[in-house]
C-alpha cells in the first residue's frame, strides 16, 4: 500500500464512529478559506477559458475605479470569444500583456465583497461581487482598440469618471457579460 492510500485510510478512520452494532461513517466537510483574489487572477476561466497569449509586444493598461473592484474581459470584436478575464482591485492598475493581433472590444463586471460562494448565471458559475454590483460594457466602433499584424501597440483604459475623456461606456447585464 502506498503512502497516499495509508493517509486516506488514517483520516477516513477517525471519522468512524459505532452505534449499537452498525458501523456508520461521517466524513466532515472541509471548508478551505479563499484568499481576495489579486490582480491578474483569472476567476472565470472555467467559463471562458484559459487566457490566450500571443508573443507580441501589444498591451492594455487598465485602471481600475477608486472605489469598486472589476472584473475585466477582453473579447475579439467579430468573434465576440472572450480572450481574457482578469480580476483587477480597486484603485489600482493592471497590464494585459502579450494580446494577439486583431480587433477588441471589453466588458467589465464592479463591484465590492467578492465571494467565490455567489451564484451567477442562474447558478452556472460560482464567484462574483456581492454588494454594488454592475456591468458596463463598450460596444461602439469608435471605442475598438486594433492591434495590427506586424506593428505592436498599447492602450490605456481609466474606467472612472474623467473630465474631457474620451471613452463612453454602455450599461450591461450578466448576459452581456457571461
Amino acid at each position: 500500500m502506498n503512502k497516499t492510500t495509508t493517509l486516506l485510510i488514517l483520516i477516513l478512520s477517525i471519522y468512524t464512529f459505532t452505534f449499537s452494532n452498525n458501523s456508520y461513517s461521517f466524513i466532515e466537510e472541509i471548508v478551505v478559506p479563499q484568499t481576495y483574489p489579486v490582480n491578474g487572477t483569472s476567476p472565470y476561466n472555467s467559463y471562458f477559458g484559459s487566457g490566450i497569449y500571443d508573443d507580441t509586444q501589444n498591451s492594455i493598461i487598465v485602471n481600475s475605479p477608486k472605489n469598486s473592484d472589476i472584473v475585466f474581459l477582453l473579447k475579439n470584436a467579430f468573434s465576440g470569444k472572450t480572450i481574457r478575464n482578469e480580476f483587477i482591485r480597486k484603485n489600482s492598475t493592471f497590464e494585459l500583456t502579450e494580446i494577439p493581433y486583431g480587433t477588441y472590444i471589453f466588458v467589465y463586471f464592479s463591484g465590492t465583497d467578492w465571494s467565490y460562494n455567489e451564484s451567477m448565471k442562474n447558478g452556472r458559475i460560482r464567484g462574483g461581487f456581492t454588494k454594488n454590483k454592475s456591468f458596463s460594457k463598450s460596444e461602439y466602433s469608435k471605442d475598438r482598440m486594433e492591434f495590427k499584424t506586424g506593428y505592436y501597440g498599447s492602450y490605456e483604459l481609466t474606467l472612472t469618471q474623467v473630465i474631457s475623456g474620451n471613452l463612453e461606456t454602455q450599461p450591461a447585464d450578466e448576459d452581456d457579460f457571461f
